[in-house]
C-alpha cells in the first residue's frame, strides 16, 4: 500500500472542511415509495431536522438497432428519486438516505471514533428496517483545506508546507507564488481491493460551517481524497472503513511537511 505509516495524532487546528461516508447498495424500492418514518424514529434524537429533495434521474440506453454509427444514446425513462436528509440541531451533521445509498457527512470532524459513533444509529436502522443484501460501494471522502492565515504561516511559501510530488510547478520556490492555477488528479491502487481518487489544488473554499457559497479571499491548498471499495458483504463494512480511514491518515501525513504538521498543533492520542 502506498505511503508509510505515521503515529496517529489529533490536530488542534484541524484542516478538514468536510468528511463524507457513503454506503451504496442495490436499489430498495420501498425507500423511494414510502416516507422513512420508522427510520426517522430510530435517529430522531440525534438528527431532529428533516427535509426531502425530489430529484429527476434520467436513464440512458444505446439505440443498437438504429442507423447511427456509433449508436446514438436515447433517454428512455425519467425517474423521480427522493433524497431524505436528516440533520443535527446545529446542522453540522447530516444523514442522506435514498433508494440506493446511505451517507453521513459533517463539517465538524474531530476524530474517527466520533464519526463512527454518529454513523452507528443510521446504519443499524438501515440494516434492520431495509435489510440491504450487500454494499455495492463503500466510500470515505476527506476534504482538507490548508489556509496559511489560520495556521500563522502567512510568510511561508507552499513548497515549505506541501511535498513536491503534490505541488508540481508550485514546488519551485521561485515561481510558486506566480502559479495562478494548479490542479493535480491521481487514482491509486491502495491495496485490499481499494482505490483512492485524489485531487490536490490551490484555490478558494466556501464557508463549509454555514453551508453557504461564501468564498474566502485567501487561497488555500485543498486536498480532496475519495477512497472506496466495491462489492462488500455487510459483515465486511467495519474492516473496510477502518482500512480506508487508515489510508487517508497516512496519505495526508505524507503530503504535508513537518513545518505544516507542527503548525496544526498535533497531539498523540495517548496525550488526550
Amino acid at each position: 500500500m502506498p505511503f508509510s505509516d505515521f503515529q496517529r495524532v489529533i490536530y488542534k487546528k484541524n484542516p478538514l472542511i468536510e468528511v463524507v461516508c457513503q454506503l451504496r447498495f442495490p436499489r430498495i424500492l420501498m425507500i423511494n415509495e414510502k416516507q422513512p418514518a420508522a427510520f426517522q424514529e430510530r435517529i430522531r434524537d440525534d438528527y431532529p431536522l428533516f427535509q426531502v429533495a425530489v430529484e429527476q434521474q434520467q436513464q440512458i440506453t444505446m439505440d443498437i438497432g438504429g442507423n447511427e454509427i456509433p449508436p446514438a444514446p436515447r433517454i428512455f425513462q425519467s425517474e423521480t428519486i427522493n433524497n431524505y436528509k436528516f440533520s443535527s440541531a446545529d446542522e453540522k451533521w447530516h444523514i442522506n438516505l435514498t433508494s440506493t445509498f446511505l451517507a453521513l457527512s459533517t463539517s465538524a470532524y474531530d476524530r474517527w471514533e466520533n464519526f463512527q459513533e454518529h454513523l452507528q444509529k443510521p446504519l443499524d436502522a438501515l440494516l434492520e428496517i431495509y435489510r440491504p443484501a450487500f454494499f455495492e460501494r463503500i466510500g470515505l471522502r476527506y476534504v482538507d483545506a490548508f489556509k496559511k492565515s489560520a495556521l500563522n504561516l502567512n510568510d511561508a511559501a507552499w513548497p515549505e508546507l506541501i511535498q513536491p510530488f503534490v505541488l508540481g510547478f508550485m514546488s519551485n520556490s521561485e515561481i510558486s507564488d506566480d502559479v495562478r492555477n494548479q490542479n493535480a488528479a491521481v487514482e491509486l491502487d491502495i491495496g485490499n481491493g481499494a482505490i483512492a481518487q485524489i485531487n490536490a489544488a490551490k484555490g478558494f473554499i466556501g464557508d463549509a460551517t454555514l453551508g453557504l457559497p461564501i468564498f474566502s479571499d485567501e487561497e488555500s491548498f485543498i486536498v480532496d481524497s475519495d477512497m472506496y471499495m466495491l462489492r462488500k458483504n455487510i459483515g465486511e463494512l467495519d474492516a473496510s472503513l477502518t482500512y480506508l480511514h487508515d489510508y487517508a491518515r497516512k496519505l495526508i501525513r505524507s503530503i504535508i511537511t513537518e513545518k505544516l504538521h507542527d503548525a496544526m498543533e498535533p497531539s498523540e492520542l495517548s496525550e488526550l
